[in-house]
């Protein structure tokens, strides 16, 4: 972990377990310059059709110091300091210095009865269950041609990793882990093999963020113009002092010679909307998780139910349910990954894996539009969970000589009729489009909305668009049928050796769709609300020692049916084509510095909308150094 911007309690445990060792500072170095010329932007872009700078507008450092001690041999502590200098032109008050992370302290007690550990201060990466706490992280199913900020130098260690196991950062906090800031309590090795785990504090969602606000003196335009990039003025109201927290835990045994799992699992989280705290939202969660080996095969699973209540909404309850059984191929030939679920729209939690944001009674009780975050029917990838839905997902793989194949299933229904929304990620110039349309700017209290059409929504390094359907009951404007989902997920990894070096061939494909009626597969017909697929190719050859040329082809269509919205000229519902084109080099300099240049086209038209066209380029530079 010293090559990544975050560091774990085993790195302080091995590196500090000296006594005459008490501090150690390392970090890194990041230069990250962007460029971008947008040859036919949105409307309303100027002057933001071409930028040069330092960052990419997400704030990450360009130095990170870490500082991590263990003054004895049961406490220690780490820091982690923000550097960044954003070259603007208006000297020392645009340069930023503070803590990036916050001010982390580790406690670890051993006694006769068990060991107990506490962790205070901010920020931590906590997972407690995926229906409570916890992120959903997909591995093999994305590409990697774009670099992430906290990533590493490794020559072709990232890619032989990536190759053989889907992750491109072997032991990085952020997988499967929520940000959380506050105190922790845990305890394991007590008697009969028990061990708990409390907290209290705050979470994204706790923190301030807009899902947070509701404040009527916030500055923010009630409609944004076609393409508009938004200015924020900030906001003077009251929301970010009053008491916003969460809570909980869980008690956990572990028994047998397989060391099967049992949890016990619950969150209660509160925020208050006036002064005296009498008036509050808040929701809950309560689960039992399972980790349970028989025989060769291993059931893991969820089953709980959580509610929401607000002062616009009454409290109601919603089950949620998730089993998923891992067979090998000693059973049948090909492992086999099937998974069962079944997730009430009253189950809410803003922190766990499955995405609670398409209820239109629960979006409004939080202040918040339909749609406003990130909402509305979601085509979602395999294994990807939504509440008021039920479905079954698989998945296998099998490896033939140098190469490995990939691929997985899913079928959904809507429990009830709610969504009159549709969503979908715009997979292959999402990063890019994002960074014109940045979803953090300073102050801001809602996600930047933008587009000819206002329907796409800007998140961290994506963007998603809506889709208003149109099946709707004439006098409440409310849904009349339920949706069934369907998607299928493709991958293909290849690494050969060309003249004595590697090179690495990735393929990754989807086909997700949204229809009236059920279906085995996604495909486009008269039923059909939405479908949507994306093909990504990757290339990565490493030509001379240590310098790696890149390479990357991404296709992207979407097409609505005849109960989504059209267009009043064509009068014809979208028809979207994306692509993108990416080239570039990584060149390792030296064991801990690297170069990584991507140089990318991007072209997007839809062939209904005649506003909803763009085309551009972006150029990135990284420098990064550790020490």
């Amino acid at each position: 972990m010293i090559r990544g911007i975050q560091y774990d309690s085993s790195f302080v445990n091995r590196k500090l377990r000296k006594r005459d060792q008490v501090l150690t500072v390392f970090g890194y170095y990041r230069l990250f310059l962007y460029g971008r010329d947008m040859v036919e932007p949105y409307p309303n872009l100027d002057p933001f059709t071409r930028t040069f700078g330092v960052g990419d507008g997400y704030r990450e450092p360009m130095m990170s110091v870490t500082v991590v001690g263990r003054p004895n041999g049961k406490a220690s502590f780490g820091t982690e300091l923000f550097m960044f200098t954003p070259y603007t032109g208006l000297g020392q008050e645009e340069n930023v210095f503070e803590m990036n992370l916050g001010l982390n302290f580790y406690g670890n007690f051993r006694t006769r009865h068990g060991t107990f550990g506490i962790r205070a201060g901010g920020i931590h990466w906590y997972n407690l269950s995926p229906f409570t706490m916890g992120i959903f992280q997909v591995l093999d199913r994305f590409s990697i041609f774009d670099r992430t900020p906290w990533e590493g130098v490794s020559n072709t260690g990232k890619y032989n990793s990536y190759f053989d196991s889907g992750t491109t950062s072997p032991g990085d906090l952020r997988w499967n882990n929520q940000a959380f800031q506050g105190l922790i309590i845990n305890g394991y090795k007590l008697p009969a093999n028990f061990a708990f785990d409390a907290f209290w504090g705050k979470t994204q969602a706790n923190g301030g963020l807009p899902s947070a606000i509701n404040d009527p003196a916030a500055s923010i335009p009630p409609t944004l113009d076609a393409g508009e990039v938004p200015t924020y003025l900030g906001f003077s109201g009251k929301a970010r002092n009053l008491p916003n927290f969460i809570t909980g835990g869980k008690i956990s045994n572990t028994f047998g010679r397989k060391k099967n799992q049992l949890s016990l699992n619950t969150i209660y989280s509160r925020t208050a909307l006036d002064s005296v705290s009498s008036v509050n939202r808040n929701y809950q969660v309560h689960t039992l998780s399972l980790d349970l080996k028989l025989a060769d095969l291993r059931l893991t699973g969820e089953l709980g139910g959580g509610s929401f209540a607000s002062p616009t909404y009454d409290r109601k309850w919603g089950e949620a349910l998730m089993l998923r059984l891992f067979i090998p191929e000693s059973y049948t030939f090909i492992p086999i990954d099937v998974q069962l679920f079944r997730i009430s729209k009253n189950f809410f939690n803003q922190n766990g894996e499955i995405a609670t944001n398409s209820n239109p009674e629960i979006l409004e009780g939080l202040g918040l539009p339909a749609g406003a975050n990130g909402a509305g029917g979601q085509l979602t990838l395999v294994n990807q969970l939504v509440h008021n839905r039920q479905g079954v997902n698989i998945n296998t793989g099998i490896d033939v000589g140098p190469a490995k194949f990939n691929i997985g299933w899913s079928w959904a229904q809507e429990l009830d009729a709610t969504s009159t929304m549709l969503s979908y990620v715009h997979r292959i110039n999402g990063l890019a489009l994002s960074r014109v349309y940045n979803p953090f700017p300073a102050n801001a209290t809602s996600p930047t909305v933008f587009g000819p059409y206002n329907r796409q929504v800007s998140f961290f390094r994506g963007v998603s668009e809506f889709v208003q359907t149109t099946d709707l009951d004439p006098a409440t404007a409310t849904a009349v049928n339920r949706k069934y989902f369907n998607t299928v997920d493709l991958q293909a990894k290849a690494k050969y050796t060309l003249f004595g070096k590697p090179i690495y061939f990735f393929y990754l494909g989807s086909f997700g769709s949204a229809k009236q009626r059920s279906a085995l597969l996604p495909t486009f017909n008269e039923d059909s609300y939405l479908f949507v697929q994306y093909h990504e190719f990757d290339l990565y050859f490493e030509v001379l020692p240590k310098f790696i040329l890149t390479g990357y082809l991404g296709l992207e269509n979407a097409r609505g049916g005849q109960f989504t919205d059209w267009d009043v000229e064509s009068q014809l519902p979208r028809d979207q084509l994306g692509r993108g084109i990416g080239v570039g080099f990584d060149w390792t300099i030296t064991e801990t510095a690297g170069i990584f240049v991507r140089y990318r086209w991007l072209n997007f038209e839809d062939r209904s909308f005649a506003l909803d066209n763009y085309r551009g380029r972006e150029l990135t530079i990284e420098l990064k150094s550790f020490f």
